[in-house]
C-alpha cells in the first residue's frame, strides 16, 4: 500500500470519476486505474464499483475511506511540521472562513496577525461550510471558521464567541418604532435571505419563525454586502449577526426580545494539535473574538 495509491483512491471518491481524478492527479487514467487495482489487491477487497460514467464505493470502500483520508492528512501534517524550524512560528497556514464571518471578524484584524507572526504565510479561502469541511478533511485546509456545531469524523471544534442576531430594517420603517423586536407582526414583510448552502440562512429562518408566523422571502444573496444596501433602499428586512451590522449603513438595527445567538468557532483535524502556526492563529483568534463580544472560555 502506497501513499499515492491512497491519494488516487480519495481523488476518485471526491470527483466521482476515474477520468477526472486522473486529470487532477496529473496521471493517465489507465495508470490511475492500475494503481487502484493494486491497492484493492493489497487490502483484499474491491473498494470501488463503476456504474457507467459514475463510481460508487463498495461496503469495504466505505469502511476504508475514512482511514485512507486520515493517513493522507497525517502525512501532510507531518511533512508541514518537519518543515517548521525549531524556533519561532513560521510556515504555511491555510484558513477557510464562511462568508458571514470573514469580512466582519477576520478581515479587519488580519494586519495585526501579520505583525505578530510575519513568517506565517496565511492563505484564506471563503466558502460555505460543507465545502470547507470537505477541504479540511481532504487536507487542503488546516483550520476553518464557521457556525457551530459541526459533527464530522476526526474534526475537533472549539467555540470562540456567541454572536447575537438582530433585525435590520430601513430607516423610518414602521418596525423601527419599537426598540425591541418582540411581538410585532412581520407577516407580509419582504424577507431578504442568504442563499441555500449558507449555514446562517437557517438561523435567519428560525429567528423569523420565533417572531412571526409567516414571512415572504423576496430576495436571496451570497453576502450581507448585497443585502444591506437593499434593506436601506426599502426592498425588505433581514436578520443579521451583530458582528455584521456596522456595515448596515442607512439601516436601523432592532434587538430581538428573546436573545438568539449563533455560535462561532473553529474546526481542525485531530491530528493537527501541535502545528505551531495553527496554535498561534487560534490563540490570536480568541483574542479578536473576545474584543468583539463575550467570548467562550477555552
Amino acid at each position: 500500500m502506497e501513499l499515492h495509491q491512497l491519494r488516487y483512491f480519495c481523488a476518485v471518491v471526491r470527483t466521482g470519476s476515474f477520468t477526472k481524478a486522473a486529470d487532477q492527479e496529473g496521471v493517465t487514467q489507465p495508470s490511475l486505474s492500475q494503481q487502484i487495482g493494486r491497492l484493492e489487491k493489497s487490502v483484499g477487497a474491491p473498494l470501488l464499483v463503476r456504474l457507467g460514467r459514475s463510481v460508487r464505493l463498495t461496503h469495504a470502500g466505505e469502511v476504508f475511506l475514512p482511514n485512507a483520508m486520515e493517513i493522507l492528512n497525517l502525512s501532510k501534517t507531518a511533512a508541514a511540521q518537519v518543515r517548521q524550524l525549531e524556533e519561532g512560528v513560521r510556515g504555511p497556514l491555510r484558513v477557510g472562513v464562511i462568508p458571514t464571518v470573514l469580512p466582519y471578524l477576520l478581515a479587519p484584524h488580519l494586519s495585526d496577525f501579520h505583525r505578530q507572526y510575519p513568517e506565517v504565510d496565511l492563505a484564506l479561502t471563503e466558502d460555505v461550510t460543507v465545502r470547507l469541511v470537505e477541504m479540511l478533511q481532504g487536507g487542503d485546509l488546516d483550520v476553518l471558521i464557521a457556525t457551530l456545531p459541526l459533527r464530522y469524523p476526526n474534526v475537533v471544534c472549539s467555540e470562540i464567541m456567541k454572536d447575537p442576531l438582530v433585525l435590520v430594517a430601513p430607516k423610518g420603517h414602521s418596525l423601527t418604532s419599537r426598540t425591541i423586536a418582540s411581538t410585532f407582526d412581520l407577516s407580509g414583510e419582504r424577507l431578504l435571505l442568504l442563499k441555500e448552502g449558507h449555514c446562517f440562512r437557517e438561523d435567519m429562518l428560525t429567528a423569523c419563525k420565533r417572531i412571526t408566523a409567516e414571512m415572504t422571502p423576496a430576495f436571496e444573496a451570497d453576502h450581507f454586502g448585497t443585502i444591506f444596501p437593499l434593506v436601506a433602499s426599502g426592498a425588505g428586512v433581514t436578520i443579521a449577526p451583530m458582528m455584521a451590522v456596522a456595515h448596515a449603513l442607512n439601516c436601523t438595527v432592532v434587538p430581538l426580545a428573546k436573545p438568539q445567538f449563533r455560535r462561532v468557532g473553529y474546526a481542525r483535524l485531530m491530528s493537527s494539535t501541535k502545528f505551531k502556526p495553527l496554535q498561534a492563529f487560534t490563540k490570536w483568534l480568541r483574542t479578536v473574538a473576545a474584543s468583539m463580544t463575550v467570548a467562550v472560555s477555552p
